[in-house]
């Protein structure tokens, strides 16, 4: 860990930076690298945005087009500055068989995910316990810069990584909830375009979604998941499914198709959600949980990333869709037995 000073220093007193977000990147990553981009170009400093595949059309909005790349250049940039993850296989298209430009370079981690297996020549400021990236960085820039910097543009990208990964201040709780309010509000005061952010992001659905969200719910299965302990314990899963080839049928992409995982979600006396994606030759899963269920700790049994509440894995499957979700429910199961006998 470096001390918020030393990432200061780097920042200041670099030029040319090119900003990562990582694979399938989410609005927290998004907005990250857009806010602290736009805080270095403020101060006349030279940024390229990348990440390995295109955002999805719910952030079409913010016409990131006109910056964000899905094309490593490999220039001679002076600082790589990763955001919202912390492992060259977060971007495995740009590192693969590049790790000899990558490995020399100066870079800068912010992050809140737990340590993976970190790059050399990387300066790491990170804190598990910040409910996104881009609060992380709130907290950063409030430190640095003068107010001025942080304008309105600024004030909104860094509120819709906060707003989208508290899934709209669901997910905070105790001191980790009063912290969250406190940043929204300094971030409203700065003029964060918050019914922006609800009518584009949390309201605004195409009707091909919808469906594809109908799908999903038609798929629903329930689990129950008997846990010999000392004193017996029925841990209740419910999970759905879908195949990459199937977003093409119905004209959506994989953060639409996450529109049935929010539904599930809130069904009650469910401990576990799991969303399984047939993605070519790999099988991802996405996991929810109001707390009970250590989220991160059942998906490091996996190729995992993620938190308590919310995490996520990828395994190389078999083939078959059936079998690879069997396989998965079973090891899951397993792992509950683990932990909670």
């Amino acid at each position: 860990m470096n001390t918020p000073a030393e990432i200061r220093e780097i920042l200041e007193k670099n030029q040319t930076f090119a900003l990562f977000g990582h694979e399938y990147i989410d609005g927290d990553a998004l907005w990250a690298i857009l806010g602290l981009g736009r805080l270095l170009e403020k101060q006349w400093k030279t940024v390229s945005y990348f990440t390995p595949y295109e955002p999805s059309r719910v952030f079409s909005f913010l016409n990131w087009e006109q910056k964000v790349k899905t094309e490593f250049d490999y220039w001679k940039y002076d600082v790589l500055v990763f955001l919202d993850f912390n492992s060259y296989k977060r971007i495995s298209a740009f590192t693969n068989g590049r790790e000899e430009y990558f490995d020399p370079m100066q870079k800068v981690i912010i992050d809140h995910h737990k340590p993976e297996l970190e790059p050399v020549n990387t300066a790491i400021y990170r804190d598990p316990e910040e409910i996104s990236t881009c609060s992380l960085l709130y907290d950063l820039c409030s430190q640095w810069w003068r107010s001025e910097l942080i304008d309105s543009e600024v004030a909104t990208y860094l509120y819709m990584g906060l707003s989208t990964d508290s899934g709209n201040f669901r997910y905070d709780e105790g001191e980790q909830s009063v912290r969250v309010f406190q940043i929204a509000a300094n971030l409203l005061k700065l003029w964060a375009q918050k019914k922006v952010i609800i009518d584009e992001i949390f309201r605004n659905k195409t009707y091909r979604s919808v469906q594809f969200m109908q799908l999903l719910l038609s798929r629903m299965q329930k689990v129950k998941f008997q846990i010999p302990s000392a004193e017996k314990e029925t841990v209740n899963l419910i999970y759905s499914f879908y195949e990459d080839t199937e977003l093409e049928q119905y004209a959506v992409d994989h953060d639409e198709a996450d529109y049935g995982l929010y539904i599930m979600q809130d069904i009650r006396n469910n401990d576990l959600v799991v969303l399984f994606k047939k993605v070519g030759i790999y099988l991802k899963a996405s996991l929810r949980s109001r707390g009970g269920v250590d989220c991160a700790a059942l998906a490091r049994s996996f190729w995992w990333w993620g938190h308590h509440n919310a995490a996520g894995f990828k395994i190389q499957g078999s083939g078959y869709l059936e079998k690879d979700i069997a396989d998965s429910i079973k090891q899951i199961e397993q792992h509950l037995e683990e932990v909670m006998h």
